[in-house]
C-alpha cells in the first residue's frame, strides 16, 4: 500500500510537516531539534548551543559518486600542507621550506622575536591540539605541534595581508615556490582538510594589528577571492558573532550574508516541496524574469521580486577562476560534516547557479548584467565547472522561497501573456523593429481600405 501511494505522488505535491514546537527545550537534544526546526522555517541556527569546535575531514560519502571520485583531488593541497592532516608529504616539502623565510618575516614585520612568536602560540597549543579528529596529532608532541602551528599560521597570516595589496615581496617569493606553485596557494589556504584553528591565527593576528585593523586586513582577502579586486565593496564584520573554527568557516560566513529579510523569517512554513531545479537562465529571460546584480548595500545573496509583468531575480556577483571550484567543493565537504552549521547556505548558492547555467548564452548573460565574472579558458568552462558540482542537500526553506516566487509569477496568465508577447514581438531589436514595420503596414492597409470605401461628398 505505502509503495503505491509512493508512485502516485508527483513532483508538484507538498510533503507535510506538522512539528509541535510547544515542548520547552530541556536538554542538548531536544535544543538540536529545535535548531533544525528554525533550519527548516529559515530562522536563525547555531545559537541554542555551543558546537563541537572539530576539524573534521571530507565525508567518505562524497567521494564514492562518480562526480565525488572526479572530484577527488580538489579535497588535497598542491603546494602547501596546514595543520597534520597532510603534514610531511614529500610532494609538499619545497613549501616547508618556505615556512621559515615567512615565520622570519612576520617576526620581523611585528618587531617581535620568534621566540616571543613561538610562546604566544604555547599559551592556545593545548585548546587548537584538541580541535583535531582524535588521534590525529599523537605523533608529535607539544613543541612539534607547537612549531607546526607557528609556522603554518605566519605563512597564512602574511599571504592574507599582503596578496590582495600586489606587495613586493609576495612576487619575489614566486622564486621559492614557481609561479604556478605560488598561484595555488589561495587554493590549498581554503580546504576542509588543510585547516589550523583560528584561534592560532587570531593570537598572531592580535599581535600585529589591532582587532579592527585585523578585521580589514581579513576582508580585502575575501573580497579579492569573492570579487576578483582589490576595492573593498562593503566593510562586513567578519568576526562579529564569534570567534570562528577556522579560516574556511569564516570564508563562508563572509561569502554568505548572513542576515535574512524579517519577512522570510516570520512567514508560516510547514512544508517541504522536492528538490526540483530553476530554469537556466535564458529560460527565465524568456519569461520575462530578469537577472540583475544586489547592490552593495544588500543583505541577502539570493533574492526574488516580482513586479506587476515581470520579476527580477537577485544575485550577488561573484568571481570565477581556476581555484574557485576546489573552494566551493570544500566548502560543501565543510556544510555536510556533523557538527557544523546546519543551514547549507553555500551548497544552496552552488545548487541554484547549477540549474541557472546550463549553456553558454546562460554565462554570456550573468556577465552581461555583471553578476559573474570568470578568468577561465572559456564561457564553456564555466559551464562544465558547474555540471561537476555534486549538492547532496540544500536549505529546502531558502530554495523553495525563491523557487516558488518564480513558479507563482509564471501561474500569472496575465503575467505570462504580456512576458510572451514582448519577448516574441520585442525580444530583440531587430523583432521590435519587424513588429513596429507589420503594425505601420496593418494600420496603412487600413486607412487605404477605408479610404477606398468611405463614400465621397
Amino acid at each position: 500500500m505505502e509503495k503505491e501511494m509512493s508512485m502516485k505522488m508527483t513532483e508538484s505535491e507538498h510533503v507535510m510537516f506538522e512539528i509541535p514546537c510547544s515542548r520547552p527545550v530541556t536538554d542538548k537534544i531536544s535544543s538540536q531539534a529545535m535548531e533544525w526546526v528554525n533550519c527548516l522555517t529559515g530562522k536563525t541556527t547555531t545559537k541554542s548551543y555551543e558546537r563541537e569546535g572539530r576539524m573534521e575531514k571530507v565525508p567518505p560519502l562524497l567521494l564514492k559518486s562518480e562526480k565525488g571520485r572526479r572530484n577527488s583531488e580538489c579535497y588535497e593541497p598542491a603546494v602547501v600542507s596546514l595543520g597534520p592532516y597532510h603534514h610531511n608529504q614529500p610532494a609538499l616539502a619545497q613549501a616547508e621550506e618556505y615556512k621559515l623565510i615567512t615565520l622570519e618575516e612576520y617576526s620581523s614585520s611585528t618587531g617581535e622575536t620568534i621566540d616571543t612568536l613561538y610562546n604566544m602560540v604555547f599559551e592556545v597549543v593545548h585548546d587548537a591540539r584538541k580541535c583535531y579528529i582524535d588521534g590525529s596529532t599523537d605523533d608529535y608532541s607539544d613543541h612539534e605541534f607547537n612549531q607546526m602551528m607557528l609556522r603554518d599560521a605566519c605563512f597564512i597570516l602574511l599571504y592574507i595581508e599582503r596578496m590582495p595589496c600586489g606587495h613586493t615581496n609576495v612576487f619575489l617569493n614566486n622564486e621559492y615556490l614557481g609561479a604556478i606553485g605560488f598561484a595555488n596557494i589561495k587554493r590549498d589556504l581554503l580546504l576542509l582538510e588543510n585547516q589550523i584553528p583560528f584561534v592560532v591565527l587570531d593570537v598572531l593576528l592580535t599581535l600585529k594589528f589591532p582587532k579592527d585593523k585585523g578585521e580589514m586586513v581579513l576582508n580585502k582577502f575575501f573580497n579579492y577571492l569573492n570579487y576578483g579586486e582589490v576595492m573593498m565593496r562593503k566593510d562586513k564584520k567578519v568576526l562579529e558573532y564569534k570567534r570562528p573554527l577556522h579560516l574556511l568557516e569564516l570564508y563562508r560566513s563572509y561569502f554568505i550574508s548572513l542576515p535574512t529579510k524579517d519577512k522570510a523569517l516570520h512567514e508560516k512554513f510547514n512544508y517541504v516541496k522536492r528538490n526540483r531545479a530553476f530554469a537556466s537562465v535564458t529560460e527565465l529571460k524568456a519569461r520575462w524574469i530578469f537577472l540583475r546584480c544586489t547592490s552593495d548595500e544588500s543583505t541577502s545573496d539570493m533574492e526574488f521580486n516580482s513586479y506587476c509583468c515581470y520579476g527580477e531575480f537577485m544575485l550577488a556577483r561573484r568571481a570565477v577562476c581556476p581555484y574557485t571550484k576546489a573552494i566551493y567543493l570544500n566548502m560543501i565537504a565543510y556544510e555536510m560534516c556533523p557538527h557544523t552549521p546546519n543551514d547549507l547556505r553555500i551548497s544552496t548558492y552552488i545548487r541554484v547557479m547549477k540549474s541557472l547555467i546550463l549553456q553558454r548564452a546562460d554565462v554570456k548573460e550573468l556577465l552581461r548584467n555583471n553578476i559573474l565574472l570568470h578568468s577561465l579558458g572559456s564561457d564553456e568552462e564555466v559551464v562544465k565547472m558547474y555540471d561537476e558540482f555534486e549538492v547532496p542537500a540544500v536549505n529546502y526553506y531558502m530554495f523553495n522561497q525563491l523557487r516558488l516566487g518564480i513558479e507563482k509569477l509564471n501561474e500569472s496568465k496575465y503575467k505570462t501573456w504580456v512576458a510572451e508577447l514582448i519577448t516574441d514581438y520585442f525580444g530583440s531589436p531587430w523583432k521590435a523593429l519587424g513588429s513596429l514595420v507589420a503594425t505601420a503596414i496593418l494600420v496603412s492597409s487600413f486607412v487605404q481600405t477605408y479610404c477606398a470605401l468611405k463614400p465621397r461628398d
